[in-house]
């Protein structure tokens, strides 16, 4: 990994830069607390007063409705109820217990190879020699 070297004065000029930036960012923050201490003072004195009572936007507010009476010998709309049935009688089920299922054993594969070719036998005459008869 690289590393940067200062000589004094370089140094000396790096403190008193981040000095400076120091009291900007403390001079700033009280600037931003007064500011909040001044709104939450107006936010206080807003809640004393009443609220507006010029004209009001928009719809005007219904009438409380009332719950409308319920038809006496009216038609019923809408679909007829489903007949229900009797109940069924319940079916009681059997468990059985399973007895431990026996593995296969794998019978090994056979491998089939190949024979070898019956090699067709060639006659070989045996070479004549010729006999040599004595003189």
């Amino acid at each position: 990994m690289k590393t940067v070297k200062f000589n004094e004065e370089e140094i000396e000029l790096l403190v008193a830069l981040y000095e400076d930036e120091l009291k900007e960012a403390g001079s700033y923050i009280d600037k931003l607390q007064q500011t909040l201490g001044k709104l939450k003072k107006q936010a206080e004195s807003a809640k004393g007063e009443p609220t507006r009572t010029g004209k009001k936007r928009g719809r005007k507010p219904k009438k409380q409705l009332q719950a409308p009476k319920p038809a006496i010998g009216g038609k019923k709309r809408g679909r007829k109820p489903k007949v229900q049935e009797a109940p069924k009688p319940e079916v009681v089920k059997v468990i059985v217990k399973k007895t431990a299922k026996k593995k296969k054993v794998r019978k090994p594969i056979k491998r089939v190879i190949a024979k070898p070719k019956a090699q067709k036998l060639l006659k070989v005459e045996k070479p004549v020699t010729e006999e040599v008869k004595p003189l």
